[in-house]
């Protein structure tokens, strides 16, 4: 895809070519949309602003000795986050749902965190207490990084009337997990955050928060993930705008992943809005190809070092932008440019208030 803004019209949605004929190209087009056509709705094309910049510009901020808390930081995008700030001489400190089951574990310290249970984010700050480098600092943060998140893995309704409650109970730990857990920690953290010049929140959120899954075939069950995530945007984006307003000094911002090679679609670690055995799987072959097909695609993503490098660029900018993607305009691996093109715009052909060319 070049960096060229084309604006052709789009054919009739009904006739769109997804990607088709492999479980691989069925995942593929299940995760994140899929038009093998380079199309526009209605005249309108996007232009994502693709982080992290290259070649980096010039750190207007010395993040140099300023203290960061990092959530869902054993692994992935977290980790990379803090590889990344830890290289720019920042103290992290991260977090973990399970700490001493973290195998390799990073360079910082992992304090125990669930998002998901009230109880755990409630008695976060007095474990953070506990930290050599909080102390150091004062009990002063200047960064806090809501990176962590999950997969969600499942059926769009539940696959029998006796499932139901599984399933529901499933659906609210996604939520708890995508979004309103967020909302918990940063109202915890924010008495803890520093109160002079700089103080950053920034989210990791998806690029899936763009786009709805309607379009997409039954099999992808991507609503659940792609609500938790369009509610988590639509959080930091107000949440941002109230803080500025206000007159705080803290800025937020918020980054939206494209494919990362991740665990996240690695079993144990999806939520699962229907049973799976000991090998995450349902023994349901279709629905365990499509699993394979995922896991398969996230393992040929992007590097997360690229969601490490966009928080340490946009953490050294006097002004940040509120919203950017983690991705690049010649994004080639998993056709991931076109695919996601072609959902967003798919959206914005179903919507009620379409962007249109004028």
């Amino acid at each position: 895809m070049s960096n060229e803004r084309r604006t052709e019209k789009a054919p009739n949605l009904s006739r769109r070519r997804l990607l088709q004929g492999t479980v691989a190209g069925s995942a593929a087009v299940a995760m994140f949309g899929g038009g093998t056509e380079a199309w526009a709705a209605g005249g309108v094309t996007v232009a994502p602003r693709f982080y992290p910049l290259s070649p980096a510009p010039q750190p207007q901020v010395s993040l140099d000795g300023k203290l960061a808390v990092i959530t869902g930081a054993s692994r992935g995008n977290g980790r990379a986050v803090g590889d990344a700030l830890v290289s720019r001489h920042v103290d992290v400190i991260g977090t973990s749902r399970n700490p001493a089951t973290v195998r390799n574990p990073p360079a910082f310290p992992l304090v125990q965190l669930d998002v998901a249970d009230p109880a755990s984010v409630a008695t976060f700050p007095a474990r953070l207490a506990a930290v050599p480098a909080f102390r150091r600092h004062g009990g002063v943060v200047d960064i806090l990084a809501n990176n962590a998140g999950r997969f969600v893995f499942g059926n769009i309704v539940p696959i029998s009337p006796a499932q139901t409650p599984f399933y529901l109970a499933q659906r609210d730990l996604a939520v708890r997990t995508l979004y309103s857990g967020h909302v918990m920690v940063t109202n915890t953290m924010l008495p803890l955050l520093s109160k002079s010049s700089y103080a950053r929140i920034i989210f990791t959120v998806s690029i899936a928060s763009y786009y709805t899954g309607a379009a997409l075939p039954p099999l992808s069950s991507l609503d659940a993930y792609a609500a938790g995530k369009a509610a988590l945007r639509t959080y930091a984006n107000n949440l941002g705008a109230a803080l500025s307003g206000s007159g705080s000094n803290i800025q937020v911002s918020s980054v939206h992943p494209y494919v990362m090679r991740t665990a996240l679609a690695t079993h144990p670690n999806p939520i699962y809005t229907r049973p799976v055995n000991a090998n995450g799987l349902t023994g349901d072959q279709p629905f365990d190809d499509f699993l394979g097909a995922v896991r398969g695609t996230l393992a040929g993503g992007l590097d997360p070092s690229m969601v490490g490098e966009t928080y340490a660029q946009l953490l050294s900018m006097t002004a940040p932008p509120p919203n950017v993607a983690v991705g690049s305009p010649d994004l080639a691996i998993q056709g991931q440019n076109e695919l996601i093109r072609s959902q967003v715009l798919a959206d914005n052909d179903n919507s009620a208030i379409p962007l249109v060319s004028v």
